[in-house]
């Protein structure tokens, strides 16, 4: 094999590990922290919290319409027991009777709007609840999914990295020196393969020269403006 072959050959084990290891790096960020689930658990948790508000109001409510009735109670006992004779005292409180009746209406409206309240918070607490159930079902079916592709991965790199480790006694040390400095200005991009007249990876228009040493098994040519090394297709 050609010296410029040996260099596009790297290249292209290069690029398979790169492309590898981008995606093993995705598949390690993805199983650590999700955010459909931290999403979903976000919603379940506020749902929580507004039902327990909820919940607390509606406690409060049913606490205040007993204490009303216990008022009333206690006024029809000494309205109706017999212990209050002046009528003066008898008509105060028939007034304060009406009157509590009154404020207990309005505490009842007032239970049951909160009671109302707090069933909606119920039922969005148990949709948040299920959906944070489903949520975590389908990652973790994903997850077995990128467990797998992350052992596949696990695997190609390894068998990668060997291939690699294999090929580089065969390139000249002056050569392998320039690929890993041009893969390192280049975006990990160092050898370009060209079929036209242009270099694939800048555009830049090749002479006519640069194209025939670009075939050259003995020969290295680079893009003139931006030094890659260039490889007959």
């Amino acid at each position: 094999m050609s010296e410029p072959a040996r260099l596009h050959a790297l290249q292209q084990l290069d690029l398979r590990l790169d492309a590898a290891r981008a995606r093993l790096a995705e598949i390690e960020l993805a199983l650590s922290q999700n955010a459909e689930v931290q999403a979903a658990q976000g919603a379940a948790d506020a749902a929580k919290a507004a039902q327990h508000e909820q919940h607390t109001a509606l406690r409060n409510a049913e606490a205040e319409v007993q204490a009303q009735q216990q008022k009333i109670a206690n006024n029809q006992r000494t309205l109706y027991g017999g212990s209050v004779t002046n009528p003066k005292e008898l008509e105060d409180l028939q007034n304060e009777a009406a009157a509590l009746s009154r404020h207990l209406g309005a505490l009842e409206e007032r239970q049951l709007e909160t009671m109302m309240a707090f069933e909606e918070a119920e039922a969005s607490l148990a949709s948040a609840q299920t959906s944070l159930e489903d949520t975590r079902a389908r990652v973790a079916d994903q997850n077995r999914a990128m467990t797998e592709e992350q052992k596949v991965l696990l695997t190609e790199v390894a068998e990668l990295e060997s291939d690699r480790e294999d090929s580089l006694p065969e390139v000249a040390a002056e050569m392998l020196a320039l690929y890993q400095e041009l893969r390192g200005s280049r975006a990990g991009l160092a050898v370009v393969a060209i079929s036209g007249n242009e270099c694939p990876a800048c555009g830049a228009t090749l002479s006519a020269a640069q194209a025939q040493v670009s075939r050259s098994p003995t020969q290295i040519a680079r893009c003139a403006d931006c030094g890659r090394i260039l490889v007959s297709a």
